[in-house]
C-alpha cells in the first residue's frame, strides 16, 4: 500500500478515534511545514497513529508494509469507543483481515507490559565535567596568574520506593568539607578534604527521600541548595544542606520552601568586616599560601528561604528571599531578597535580569545581573549553540564569595564587583557539549584584586 493512501486512510481514523487536542507539528525531516501532507501527518503523530523510523524520517514514499498497516488498524482498534458507526464496521472488517498480525502485536504488547511491572524502578544519570582556565591579573604592578585544570564528575541516582515515594543519592568526585567549605569554581582539580592534598575522592554528598502528599511534594535529606535562579548566592550544583524542602503548585504559581543545615563546624571565611581566626589559605593549585582571617560566624550555618515562580506566555518570573544564620551563636549573617524575570523574544533569542540585596549589610549589599542568550535556548542536538553575553554588578558586602557559582574575587573579600562575560556553546550531541568563555573581573574598591580569564569546559551527560 502506498503511503498517500495510507495518509487519507489512517487520517480518517485518526480524526474519527484519535486525540482531539490540536495536532503537535511533525518533527519528521522529510516532511516540511509546506508541504502537502504535513497537517495529515502533524495529526497522525498527535494521535498515536505513526511514529516514524529512528532516524526521524517518515518516508512518504516508501511502500506500507502488511505488519505496519495491521499496527495501524491496532491502534485504531484501542480507540474503537470513539469511532462512528461506519468506522466501526471499517475497523472490525479490516480487525478480521489483519487478525494473526495483530494477535502478535497483543503479545508483544503484553511482554513488554510485563517487563515494565518488574523493573526495580532504579536508574541512574551523571555528568562529567573537564574543564582548563588561565587567569591572568591584570593589575600591573602585580602581574600574576594561574592555569589550573578541573574534573568534575556527578552520578545521580533514583530509586522508586511506591507510586508517591522516591529516594535518591550522588555520588562525586569533590565537595565541599569542613577544612575547605567553598565554591567548586575556587577549587583546582583533585584538591579533595585538605586543599594541599591534590588526590581525588569519591563519596555521596545527597541522600534525601522525595514524596507526594496530596499537591505537596516533599523532600527529607541531605540535598541541592538550590535558592535564587542565576546562583548567584549559592552554587546549588555544588552545595547541600541537610533539611527539607516543600514544593507546590497554586493557580499557575510555584511555591518552594526550604529549611535546614547548611553548616556544621567548617571554616568559614571573614565576611564585612566580622571578626576572624587566623588560618591556613590555599592557592588554586592547592599549595599554601599566607595564612588569612576566617570568621567564625560562618562556622556553624542555617538557612530558610521562600521562592514563588511561574511562567505566562514568554515571560518567566521568580521572587524569593533566603537567610543564612549562625545557629550556635544565635546571630543572622545574611538576609537576601531577589527577584528574577526571563523574557523569550523567539526561539533564538532570549534576556533575563535578577536583582536582589543583602538585608544585614552595613554597606551596600545590592547585587544585578543583565543576560542575553543567542542562537539554541538549550543544547538538546547536535550542532546546537548559542552565545551569552552577561554582566554583573555587585556592591560591597553583597555576596558571601565562597558561596556563589559566579567568577569573582577570592573568598573572603567583600568589596564592590563588576564582572563581563563572553560565552560560547556548541552541542557535539546531545550528550556532549563545549563552552568558550572570556570574563574580566574588575574589583571596584581595591584594582589589585582585578583579573580576566579564559576557560574551556567539555561536559559529557549520560
Amino acid at each position: 500500500m502506498k503511503k498517500p493512501f495510507f495518509l487519507a486512510f489512517a487520517a480518517a481514523l485518526a480524526f474519527g478515534v484519535g486525540s482531539t487536542t490540536f495536532a503537535a507539528p511533525a518533527n519528521f525531516v522529510d516532511v516540511p511545514a509546506k508541504h502537502w501532507s504535513y497537517d495529515a501527518v502533524s495529526y497522525l503523530v498527535q494521535a498515536g497513529i505513526i511514529d516514524g523510523y529512528g532516524d526521524n524520517t517518515f518516508r512518504g514514499d516508501k511502500t506500507i508494509t502488511r505488519y505496519e498497516m495491521a499496527e495501524i488498524v491496532y491502534k485504531a482498534m484501542q480507540n474503537q469507543s470513539k469511532a462512528n458507526i461506519a468506522q466501526k464496521a471499517l475497523i472490525d472488517k479490516l480487525g478480521a483481515e489483519y487478525a494473526l498480525e495483530m494477535n502478535k502485536i497483543d503479545k508483544l504488547d503484553t511482554r513488554l507490559t510485563k517487563v515494565e511491572q518488574n523493573q526495580s524502578g532504579i536508574k541512574f544519570s551523571g555528568s562529567l565535567l573537564v574543564q582548563q582556565k588561565w587567569k591572568s591579573m591584570d593589575n600591573v604592578q602585580t602581574k600574576k596568574g594561574s592555569n589550573t585544570e578541573q574534573s568534575w564528575f556527578r552520578m545521580n541516582g533514583t530509586a522508586k520506593v511506591d507510586e508517591n515515594t522516591s529516594i535518591g543519592m550522588r555520588l562525586v568526585n569533590i565537595a565541599p568539607t569542613k577544612d575547605n567549605f567553598r565554591a567548586a569554581n575556587a577549587i583546582a582539580a583533585g584538591t579533595q578534604g585538605n586543599s594541599s592534598s591534590n588526590t581525588y575522592g569519591a563519596e555521596v554528598d545527597r541522600f534525601f527521600a522525595t514524596t507526594k502528599l496530596g499537591a505537596v511534594k516533599a523532600t527529607l535529606g541531605r540535598q541541592a541548595l538550590a535558592l535564587d535562579k542565576e546562583d548567584i548566592l549559592v552554587d546549588s550544583a555544588f552545595f547541600s544542606y541537610d533539611g527539607a524542602k516543600l514544593a507546590w503548585d497554586w493557580n499557575g504559581l510555584s511555591f518552594d520552601v526550604k529549611h535546614g543545615r547548611f553548616a556544621r563546624d567548617v571554616r568559614g571565611y571573614a565576611f564585612d568586616n566580622m571578626s576572624g581566626d587566623t588560618a591556613l589559605k590555599f592557592k588554586d593549585d592547592g599549595t599554601l599560601e599566607t595564612p588569612a582571617t576566617y570568621s567564625s560566624a560562618f562556622s556553624n550555618v542555617d538557612v530558610d528561604s521562600i521562592s514563588i515562580a511561574s511562567k505566562s506566555g514568554k515571560l518567566n518570573w521568580n521572587v524569593g528571599a533566603a537567610s543564612f544564620r549562625n545557629w550556635k551563636m544565635n546571630q543572622n549573617l545574611t538576609k537576601y531578597y531577589y527577584t528574577y524575570a526571563g523574557w523569550q523574544f523567539n526561539d533564538k533569542f532570549s534576556m533575563a535580569a535578577e536583582y536582589g540585596k543583602n538585608q544585614e549589610a552595613t554597606e551596600g549589599g545590592a547585587f544585578g545581573t543583565v543576560k542575553a542568550v543567542y542562537g539554541a535556548q538549550s543544547l538538546s542536538k547536535k550542532g546546537n549553540q548559542n552565545f551569552t553575553v552577561q554582566y554583573w554588578e555587585n556592591q560591597k558586602n553583597a555576596l558571601y564569595t565562597a558561596y556563589t557559582s559566579i567568577d569573582t574575587v577570592d573568598e573572603g573579600v567583600s568589596d564592590a564587583v563588576k564582572t563581563l562575560d563572553f560565552s560560547y556553546r556548541y552541542a557535539f550531541s546531545k550528550n556532549m557539549t563545549a563552552k568558550l568563555q572570556h570574563a574580566t573581573i574588575t574589583d571596584k574598591t581595591d584594582n589589585k584584586n582585578s583579573y580576566s580569564f579564559w576557560k574551556t569546559q567539555f561536559i559529557y551527560k549520560f
